[in-house]
């Protein structure tokens, strides 16, 4: 199986195959939905809300396998 390879700030290569690749792409997306929805409401939000870790990882389980495709196809492509 491929292993994705990536640079790190630090200078070291941290190694991936495409289920971790894919674990923390879904999280990313994830949040990025959060701070989305953040700025829709903007003040209107109380700053004791919190989003419950269970909320990131059914939405994890819910995209992953569409993500592994996207992820695969883009691959296969040589975008990643």
């Amino acid at each position: 199986m491929k292993k994705f390879k990536f640079e790190l700030k630090n200078g070291t290569i941290k190694e991936m195959d495409i289920d971790e690749l894919t674990r923390w792409a879904c999280l990313i997306e994830g949040i990025e939905q959060v701070s989305k929805k953040y700025e829709e409401l903007g003040e209107s939000m109380d700053t004791d809300d919190w989003i419950k870790p269970l909320a990131f990882q059914k939405y994890l389980e819910e995209r992953f396998h569409s993500m592994k495709h996207d992820l695969t196809v883009e691959a296969t492509l040589g975008r990643i």
